[in-house]
């Protein structure tokens, strides 16, 4: 019998994300029908859609708002929430971070999985300056691909670029 996961992932997009990353990362949301012809994802079917099982209270979802606040740059508020079985858990959480954080404006947190019966997280998902780092509850980030530099953030923080002059 498989394990299932809860996992969820909450974090904006930097102001200069590539239309191509918003459109795949649409389709890995389950917001849009096919993959784009370029893909950079390597994974068969949606990574992140809700699907349309109830087995988590409150329900499966996804979504990718556009959001500006004030005079800043428009970014891309991304919240998903979906159940996974453990053999594609492992892989995802190998891969799909490490997709996002590159164009992440959030450093620090950014996730959880935890088990479908368990009251705590079983792993922490964070990014920092564009790399992918997981923790189990009170252990120090690891980076998730090589080439990542010790993780160093302390609090999770949104480093808003200036706008323009006569915005």
């Amino acid at each position: 019998m498989s394990l299932h996961y809860e996992w969820t992932l909450s974090l904006r997009l930097r102001p200069d994300v590539p239309q191509a990353f918003v459109g795949e990362l649409r389709y890995h949301l389950g917001l849009a029908d096919r993959v784009p012809a370029e893909a950079t994802l390597d994974y068969p079917e949606p990574a992140l859609a809700a699907g349309g099982s109830d087995e988590l209270a409150g329900g499966s979802i996804a979504s990718l708002v556009r959001q500006q606040h004030g005079s800043r740059p428009v970014t891309w508020g991304l919240f998903a929430r979906t159940f996974v079985l453990d053999d594609a858990m492992y892989e995802l959480i190998q891969i799909v971070p490490q997709w996002l954080a590159p164009w992440s404006l959030t450093q620090g947190w950014v996730g959880f999985a935890r088990e479908e019966l368990g009251l705590d997280p079983w792993l922490n998902l964070y990014t920092a300056n564009g790399h992918a780092y997981a923790a189990t509850p009170g252990q120090q980030p690891q980076a998730l691909g090589s080439g990542s530099p010790p993780f160093t953030a302390t609090q999770t923080t949104e480093p808003w670029p200036r706008p323009k002059a006569g915005n």
